[in-house]
């Protein structure tokens, strides 16, 4: 799993590539840290690199969703692939997330 974060146009993109399963989380979990620091602007989760999420995954994004929306932002996923926005569909995330194709 590679997680590289950018900032375009007042938004944090954090790029996920890679399988986001229970073996990365820990690593994950590092490599976004930096956005928990952030209060100032939206977080894009750019997925259209990302080929697996488990729960563990789940976890790490339902806590930057938080995060974001408790400093009055918004968590955005992007590109999400068919079998990851299925997975996101059933475990209720879509309704969380602001969506962008």
């Amino acid at each position: 799993m590679n997680i590289t974060l950018n900032e375009t146009e007042g938004r944090l993109v954090v790029l996920l590539d890679g399988d986001l399963d229970n073996a990365a989380s820990s690593q994950a979990e590092r490599d976004i840290a930096p956005v928990m620091e952030r209060d100032d602007c939206d977080v894009v989760f750019d997925c259209s690199s990302l080929n697996y999420n488990s729960s563990s995954g789940l976890r790490i994004l339902l806590n930057v969703y938080k995060h974001t929306r408790a400093t009055g932002h918004n968590a955005i996923l992007r590109s999400l692939p068919e079998d990851i926005e299925e997975v996101f569909h059933i475990s209720g995330f879509l309704q969380l997330f602001k969506i962008e194709k």
